[in-house]
């Protein structure tokens, strides 16, 4: 299993713990606990009615040498002196004085305090200086969420009993343990699925017929998606890759070059990357009519046998795309059931014959029965007691009739959902907006589930047409988000970004309906952080507005936004001056606001404002006074990490900046999820910046391979900085740890499928060197099928930028260096035409002699080597590496056959080698040009 999806099933299920009700959380934490102590304990915490027990420890052993408490209270680890700092922890105290007092005697050995909370990093460094700590110490073991998650999720993988003990108290954990392999590509499959190998071979069938695609359609519920995921299992060893996205991913009249993920905007060239190698593409649940001409940009893919294998509910009759689900048969529908089929009762029998065609209502009338306590077969008879209504409405009558059975929580919690007209959700919005214990209720009746895309839970439309009640309801979806963004503090993590982009429809037509419209809030916020064509408008009529110190602060970071935007627009010199003006607006509400949050806001952007228009002694300034606030910002530590990369940074500034950014690795070395994703990602990016930070990490294969995951993480988030971040990940780490950067691109090779025209102009430089790295990487490693992959990709951006900024030096390099990386020196060598001679520096030379070389134009080369390195030598960035230019004098004379000559350049290239590795590279080739010169003499 990928340490990564490890990683991020274990953080899921952090968060789910911290949600479990005190009930559930003794049960779990106590088989925990049995589990690491390997032996059957006592509890005694809840009662047979499953009610809380007072006057007596949780769990024990017999001989009370081992006792366990539970907590889910709020602060269990905070130091209850406040800001005295006595180190004193009283409900951790009290914990263990109520275990010691009811041992009598004989204190326990072992105390473990299980607390469905998260440990500080700070908190055990100051608990070991406590008075408790002293006298408790080796008897204390601490379970916090982090502890307990490891331990349930290594005791899940090793022992399906206890798996399935966990799967009831944790239906999100449940669900990613199903097929973990396939974490964010691909959805987990639904709760009691079983797999029909009759819907696998007539997929199979269909395509052994000749059909390069398959249109799978039936009715909603009819089990299109779950054959698509057992086919997906059952023959993915057939293609080189696959690529599941949503029906909503590919919008009518928008080419599958341009398809932009749900999941959070993120673009993709689905066409690209299908076309490069044989790949098997699933779209999920398209909701219109398509025929093959719908899928001609595809064609060099089928041609290598890629296939498309389509779920819809919109078939086309005689079309040979077209693909009718047959029935399930009999069998697997009672195994759906949960029903044997040699104790079947007829009723059951008629019940399954009468449903098995949509194998979602059988799988939700299991659990409700299960849930509801009633005999099976009277709940079948309740539904059969019509017959003939159980096939009208596809299915929806009969499943309205078993959704009736739902407690009022739950109904009210589905209808809640399907009035939204939103289907699908951010798993932690959805703890708010219908509650903790509803929606775990929800997914345990197999009526929520995972989908394909991170962290998100999906209702079934058929479940949300039988669940609506009449009134649509964006306002109230609005609502919600807004709510959820204002607890947050307008703070932009994953879960927010992930909710707004699903529901920016919703969100929309609650703006649109005046909702919001007198006065800037959160939805107004919510609605800037998505590219539609009203952003425009939206930018427009907030940059002008005046702040003044008694706006909430949704409405100033609405202004502070807009007028960020607005700036991109502007020249150099009128940029300068709209960030000053900024900078002095932010700084008077900073210094009148009354309300903390809305100065420490102001303070950072007062700063922002200032690093952008050069007041570097300013802009410290600022960050210190707001670093002496609000400590632990780490947003600001990346703020002056940034400013100490300017150009115009002072002295002062620079070691400002590398002790930010010190601090800041330091934090992602010890645990990914303890910066901010997007600090994180701009902190890898300006390491570029600081030689010293990034040589002491590329020493240390673990901090790189942290640094891999952040970058994965920010692909499986959908972050557009991802292209930033995995441009310096390559270039910095990619020599020396090409496993890290391949691990990436190969778990989630689609985030490299991407286009021109569906990334922001400003990344294109950015995408388009990161491609090239990857692919020069590939080639290393022996992985051609990689490399040939990312060929159409790097194509796409090359052909974009030099019509478009390839007359700029920057630009010329990184087009020069990805043409020779897919093989291809005349289009480097005329890349580097294009920019006059007396202009060149010296990366751009380099290009340029390497592909002289390539086009076995060998005087051009040397002379272009030379004038390379005299270049390098006169930089102080490019003095550090001297070593490639000599190494490329001494090609050229190789190439020229002067092998003394090569030998002496590459001797000075060993000798200015600050890499081992490249210094050992360096040694083999001398030692083989020695022996070539052995030969000829």
């Amino acid at each position: 299993m990928s340490e990564l999806i490890k990683k991020r099933v274990v953080r899921d299920l952090i968060d789910e713990l911290a949600n479990l009700d005190p009930v559930s959380l003794e049960l779990v934490g106590h088989k925990v606990i049995e589990t690491l102590e390997n032996k059957t304990l006592v509890h005694h915490g809840i009662n047979k009615d499953y009610k809380p027990v007072g006057y007596t420890v949780d769990t024990f052993s017999q001989d009370f040498t081992i006792v366990g408490e539970y907590s889910t209270e709020s602060d269990y680890f905070e130091d209850s002196s406040g800001r005295k700092k006595e180190n004193r922890f009283d409900k951790i105290e009290k914990d263990i004085n109520h275990a010691i007092e009811k041992s009598g005697s004989t204190p326990p050995s072992t105390i473990y305090l299980v607390s469905s909370e998260e440990e500080p990093a700070s908190f055990r460094g100051n608990f070991n200086n406590s008075k408790v700590s002293e006298e408790n110490r080796k008897r204390v073991k601490f379970l916090d969420a982090r502890e307990l998650a490891k331990a349930i999720f290594r005791s899940s993988l090793d022992n399906s009993q206890a798996a399935d003990f966990y799967r009831h108290y944790l239906p999100d954990f449940s669900q990613n343990l199903d097929r973990y392999e396939y974490y964010g590509r691909v959805p987990s499959a639904c709760a009691h699925h079983q797999t029909e190998q009759s819907f696998i071979d007539t997929i199979r069938q269909h395509f052994a017929a000749g059909a390069q695609v398959c249109v799978v359609h039936g009715l909603s519920g009819s089990g299109k998606t779950q054959a698509a995921i057992d086919y997906v299992r059952a023959d993915l060893p057939q293609f080189g890759n696959y690529l599941w996205i949503s029906g909503s991913d590919w919008p009518d009249d928008t080419p599958l070059t341009a398809i932009k993920r749900s999941r959070g905007g993120v673009a993709m060239n689905v066409a690209g990357l299908f076309n490069a190698t044989k790949t098997l593409l699933i779209i999920d649940d398209l909701g219109r009519a398509v025929t093959p001409n719908s899928f001609a940009d595809l064609r060099t893919g089928f041609e290598l046998g890629g296939r498309v294998l389509v779920t819809s509910q919109i078939g086309v009759p005689g079309s040979p795309i077209h693909l009718q689900l047959p029935l399930m048969s009999m069998a697997i529908g009672l195994q759906v059931l949960g029903e044997a089929e040699d104790t079947a009762s007829e009723t059951c029998k008629q019940f399954v014959d009468a449903c098995r065609f949509c194998p979602l209502i059988l799988a939700v009338t299991r659990e409700v029965a299960r849930i509801d306590d009633v005999p099976a077969d009277d709940l079948y008879r309740e539904i059969l007691h019509d017959p003939k209504t159980v096939h009208e409405n596809g299915g929806g009558n009969v499943m309205e009739r078993v959704l009736r059975r739902l407690s009022t929580e739950n109904r009210q919690a589905l209808q809640k959902i399907a009035n939204s007209g939103c289907t699908t959700y951010d798993s932690q919005f959805l703890r708010g907006f219908i509650g903790i214990n509803a929606r775990a209720s929800l997914q345990s009746l197999a009526i929520l589930n995972r989908t394909a895309a991170t962290a998100t839970l999906s209702v079934h439309d058929l479940i949300c047409r039988v669940s609506r009640s009449g009134t649509h309801a964006d306002h109230e979806l609005a609502q919600a988000i807004t709510r959820y963004l204002d607890q947050k503090r307008g703070e932009m993590t994953p879960s927010v970004l992930r909710q707004i982009h699903l529901s920016e429809d919703q969100l929309q037509a609650a703006y649109d309906a005046g909702w919001d419209a007198k006065q800037a809030g959160w939805l107004t916020y919510s609605l800037l952080q998505i590219d539609r064509p009203s952003r425009a408008e939206l930018i427009a009529s907030l940059k002008g507005i005046e702040l003044n110190a008694d706006m909430p602060i949704e409405q100033l970071l609405c202004i502070v936004d807009a007028r960020e935007a607005a700036s991109y627009d502007l020249d150099k010199e009128a940029r300068a001056a709209h960030y000053q003006s900024c900078a002095d607006d932010y700084g008077k509400i900073a210094a009148e606001a009354k309300d903390p949050d809305v100065r420490a806001e102001m303070l950072h952007h007062q700063g922002k404002a200032l690093r952008r228009c050069s007041e570097i002694d300013a802009a410290l300034a600022c960050f210190d006074q707001l670093l002496k606030e609000r400590p632990e910002w780490q947003a600001t530590y990346g703020q002056i990490a940034h400013l100490g990369t300017q150009t115009d940074a002072s002295a002062d500034a620079k070691k400002q900046g590398e002790a930010a950014i010190r601090r800041l690795v330091a934090d992602v070395q010890k645990d990914v999820y303890a910066v901010p994703l997007r600090v994180s990602l701009a902190a890898l990016s300006r390491l570029r910046s600081y030689t010293n930070v990034s040589s002491e990490i590329n020493a240390d294969a673990a901090a790189v391979k942290q640094f891999g995951d952040v970058v994965a993480l920010s692909a499986m988030e959908g972050f557009d900085q991802f292209y930033e971040a995995f441009l310096a990940l390559t270039a910095l780490f990619g020599y020396r740890h090409g496993e890290t950067c391949l691990a990436v691109a190969e778990i989630f090779p689609d985030m490299l499928a991407i286009f021109p025209n569906t990334v922001h102009p400003r990344q294109w430089v950015n995408a388009c060197e990161a491609l090239a790295n990857i692919s020069i990487v590939a080639a290393r490693s022996g992985n051609r099928v990689l490399a040939g992959k990312l060929e159409s990709t790097m194509r796409a951006f090359t052909d974009e930028l030099a019509s478009t900024s390839g007359g700029d030096p920057f630009v010329a390099r990184v087009l020069a260096k990805t043409f020779l990386a897919i093989n291809d020196p005349t289009a480097a060598l005329e890349a580097t035409k294009k920019i006059p001679d007396d202009t060149k520096d010296h990366w751009l030379l380099y290009q340029q002699a390497k592909a002289e070389l390539a086009l076995d134009q060998t005087i051009a080369a040397s002379t272009t080597a030379k004038r390379a390195l005299d270049a390098a030598g006169k930089d102080p960035r490019g003095k550090t590496r001297l070593a490639i230019y000599y190494d490329l004098m001494s090609q050229g004379y190789e190439a020229g056959g002067s092998i003394p000559d090569a030998l002496q350049s590459l001797e000075t290239a060993r000798r200015l080698a600050t890499d081992d590795q490249y210094e050992r590279q360096l040694t083999a080739r001398i030692e083989a040009l020695k022996a070539r010169q052995a030969l000829s003499d």
